[in-house]
């Protein structure tokens, strides 16, 4: 039930995403106050790309069957931990670099955050012999828990970039599911609880960005 695919709205966050991150790269060699930050991000974000360029190595009918659908499922839910091991509530109070060049990191860390979710429900609607109502089910509890860690992760980590992207995601999958709406019921739920979680995470975004 959980939808499947992001459609256009997926794909072009990743050039925000990407165009950010080169110029956080760029600003590395360029910001001197950059260098003292160096050694808290550097592991974490090379991680972060590794594993999610392995991630895109997965998708290959190889790993189509058994376990193996799943190893993309863990690569991409790797990328979103190793992002998370950013400090960004020390980087945001312990440094003089602008808060702007941590907005690309913390969209990275909310749109893999989602994917994962995302790539987790497409492998196991792959299981041919996987009941409706066990969809349904991890629909119902990948969109309560993607709110959760939007609301979560947000207030937390004191990233509203973070909650906004969520809030982008949950909103790109209700979208998604318009055309399934028509008679089914565990649809119109699931199109419900994701409007109701990008809202929320929406919420709590702009919450952290007026407090």
């Amino acid at each position: 039930m959980f939808p499947i695919a992001f459609h256009f709205l997926t794909v072009a966050i990743w050039g925000p995403i990407y165009l950010g991150e080169a110029v956080f790269c760029g600003a590395l060699c360029l910001d001197a106050g950059m260098a003292s930050i160096l050694p808290q991000v550097t592991v974490p974000f090379v991680a972060a790309n590794l594993t999610q360029s392995l991630w895109c190595a997965a998708f290959r009918p190889s790993y189509s069957q058994g376990w193996h659908k799943y190893v993309s499922v863990m690569m991409l839910g790797s990328t979103a931990y190793s992002l998370s091991l950013i400090p960004f509530v020390d980087l945001a109070t312990t440094t003089t670099t602008s808060s702007l060049y941590w907005i690309p990191l913390a969209m990275h860390f909310g749109w893999t955050t989602a994917a994962t979710l995302v790539n987790l429900n497409g492998s196991l609607a792959m299981n041919y012999d996987v009941q409706e109502s066990t969809m349904i089910a991890a629909g119902h509890a990948s969109s309560v828990l993607a709110t959760a860690l939007g609301v979560g992760v947000t207030l937390s980590y004191q990233l509203p970039a973070y909650g906004l992207t969520i809030a982008w995601a949950l909103a790109a999958c209700a979208k998604g599911m318009r055309v399934s709406t028509a008679e089914n019921v565990g649809a119109k739920i699931q199109k419900g609880l994701l409007t109701m979680g990008s809202i929320v995470s929406a919420g709590t975004a702009i919450y952290t960005l007026v407090v």
